[in-house]
C-alpha cells in the first residue's frame, strides 16, 4: 500500500468522526426538546425505556471510541512513516502496517453492534399497555 493511501484512510476516518459527532449532538438536541417540559425543572423519561436510551447511548460511545482510535492511530502511522519516506530510510512503494493497529477498532465494532442489537431486543420485550410508568429525572443547573 502507498503512503498516500494511508493518508486517504485517515482522512476518510477523520470525516466519518466529524459525521458521527454531528449526528450525536443532533441526537442531543431532540432529546431535550422531546422531553422537555416547560415551566419546572423536571423531565420525565419511561421507565421501559431507560435501558434501551443507555445501550442507544452506549453504542454510539463505541462508534466515536472506535473512529477516534482509528484517527489517531493512522494519523500517527502516517507521520511516521512520511517522516522515513522523506528522510530516504524507507521507499513510498509498498508500506506494511501491522494487522494489531486494528484490534482495538474491531472491538469497538463489535461491542457497539452488539449493544445496538441487545437494545432492539430489549424495546421488543416491551408490553403493549396504555400506561407506561415514568422516572423522575432532575436536572439541577448551576451558575
Amino acid at each position: 500500500m502507498k503512503l498516500s493511501d494511508y493518508k486517504e484512510d485517515y482522512y476518510s476516518f477523520t470525516g466519518k468522526l466529524s459525521d458521527i459527532n454531528r449526528q450525536i449532538a443532533f441526537a442531543g438536541i431532540a432529546l431535550i426538546w422531546i422531553f422537555r417540559k416547560t415551566g419546572t425543572e423536571n423531565v420525565f423519561i419511561c421507565h421501559d425505556l431507560v435501558l434501551p436510551i443507555i445501550l442507544l447511548a452506549s453504542s454510539l460511545g463505541c462508534d466515536l471510541l472506535q473512529y477516534i482510535y482509528q484517527s489517531l492511530t493512522w494519523a500517527i502511522f502516517y507521520r511516521c512513516k512520511e517522516i522515513k519516506v522523506m528522510k530516504g530510510k524507507i521507499k513510498d512503494d509498498n508500506i506494511d502496517a501491522s494487522p494489531l493497529l486494528n484490534y482495538p477498532s474491531w472491538f469497538f465494532f463489535i461491542l457497539k453492534v452488539a449493544l445496538g442489537c441487545m437494545r432492539l431486543h430489549i424495546y421488543n420485550q416491551l408490553p403493549d399497555r396504555e400506561y407506561i410508568g415514568f422516572v423522575d429525572v432532575r436536572f439541577q443547573i448551576y451558575s
